[in-house]
């Protein structure tokens, strides 16, 4: 008799009060099984011994219940991404008529765990690059990552981190709300089966991980479960500057760049972040620079955030900000940079076109690269075109195009400068 009173599940079923395997036995004259680790929706796994090669290994067990995926699907995922996150497998095969497979053990502590000492700003960087690689690899391999948090990532003795979902089951693939927080997901306005929007997804999810390896708790999080999904659909999360204001202030900016509540607005890949990461952690040793970049724009903000983008685009990027014409010809002919970004609705004293036209009277000296961006009317555009000046349009693509162009000119061979003029007196 079952549960039901009226059936027994054979061994081997998930609802079979009858384990297929128990300690001591022995799958394939190799594997001796120790202890049960985690039962999930698609098999059991246990820790065993591989007494050929004398090591601990993860044996995955698969549910008899019909309907269940093949176990080789998630042994290919884990085997796909070439990458310290993702555990290795070292085999499969069938024991009695119950396919399973085996990959390395892996033993530590959940990332959030371990978060009661928020790490400092050095390791805060090491580990975030470390999960951005990794997903980076995941992407590149056609694999999506899922839930990325402190409940799914577990870090051992040595620092290493395994992502849930590429662990064979061993970590959580989920968290306690046991689904996608993304907000696009949240919202109801995308299938997370969806492989056009895994993407993103997971790129919200890095940004969800930079906050609460920085602060010990997720950006929302909460006992009632409505307002912590409504935070991830609907509120800003908080500024990683604000709860460390230790960390590059551009790293904060990125986070919140992949915190954007719009999945297209979000950075366009894994990859791309990664670079940008690595220009920022790159900045924090390099004593010199070589490619000066100019920010030319009224408004404050914008200014800034794109001060923040150029400096996150390469490491070698020296970047300045002016507010107006007069201040930006100034530091035109104090800088001579190598690269300009200026708002094309600028006016004042000397607006988008006349500030151009001034760039280009010192070219004879020094070739300075000319951004526009912004609309521009009819008449604008012919002007910008007859000068030579690309425009940009300020839209949710104008970030991606910023580090396109700061990196192109970082790739560009070296302008010779002309000697400052020293007053002396």
């Amino acid at each position: 008799m079952g549960r039901s009173g009226s059936f027994q599940a054979p061994p081997g079923f998930r609802d079979s009060l009858i384990r297929a395997l128990n300690q001591g036995d022995v799958v394939a004259s190799t594997y001796a099984i120790r202890d049960e680790v985690a039962r999930t929706d698609t098999g059991i796994v246990f820790e065993a011994r591989d007494m050929m090669l004398d090591r601990l290994v993860a044996l995955k067990l698969a549910w008899r219940d019909p309907g269940m995926p093949p176990l080789i699907l998630e042994a290919r995922r884990c085997a796909a991404v070439r990458d310290p996150c993702s555990v290795a497998i070292h085999g499969m095969g069938n024991h009695q008529g119950i396919e399973y497979v085996v990959g390395e053990r892996v033993i530590g502590r959940l990332l959030g765990d371990v978060l009661a000492r928020p790490p400092s700003s050095a390791e805060h960087l090491t580990k975030f690059r470390t999960l951005v690689g990794a997903v980076a690899r995941a992407h590149e391999a056609g694999i999506a990552v899922g839930d990325i948090s402190g409940a799914t990532v577990l870090i051992d003795d040595d620092g290493r981190m395994v992502l849930g979902r590429l662990s064979l089951s061993q970590v959580p693939a989920f968290g306690p709300l046991g689904q996608i927080l993304a907000p696009e997901v949240v919202r109801g306005n995308v299938e997370v089966s969806d492989p056009s929007a895994a993407e993103a997804i997971d790129l919200y999810g890095l940004g969800c991980i930079a906050i609460e390896m920085a602060s010990g708790e997720p950006p929302f999080s909460g006992s009632d479960r409505e307002d912590e999904l409504r935070g991830h659909a609907t509120v800003p999360a908080p500024r990683l500057a604000d709860l460390r204001p230790d960390l590059p202030i551009e790293l904060s900016d990125l986070v919140e760049w992949l915190l954007d509540k719009r999945p297209f607005a979000r950075p366009r890949s894994a990859k791309d972040v990664l670079a940008q990461l690595d220009a920022i952690i790159d900045r924090l040793g390099t004593a010199t620079r070589s490619l000066r970049v100019l920010v030319v724009d009224d408004d404050t903000s914008r200014g800034r955030w794109l001060w923040s983008l150029a400096r996150r685009a390469h490491a070698a990027a020296q970047v300045e900000i002016a507010s107006e014409g007069t201040d930006a010809a100034h530091k035109l002919n104090r800088d001579l940079p190598d690269l300009v970004f200026v708002d094309a609705t600028l006016r004042g004293v000397m607006n988008a076109y006349e500030l151009c036209m001034y760039a280009r009277g010192l070219e004879a000296e020094h070739g300075t690269q000319l951004v526009l961006i912004g609309e521009t009317t009819e008449r604008d555009r012919v002007l910008f075109a007859n000068a030579a000046v690309p425009c940009i349009p300020d839209d949710t693509q104008l970030g991606s195009a910023v580090l396109d162009r700061v990196r192109s000119a970082a790739q560009e061979p070296l302008r010779r400068r002309r000697p400052r003029t020293t007053v002396s007196g």
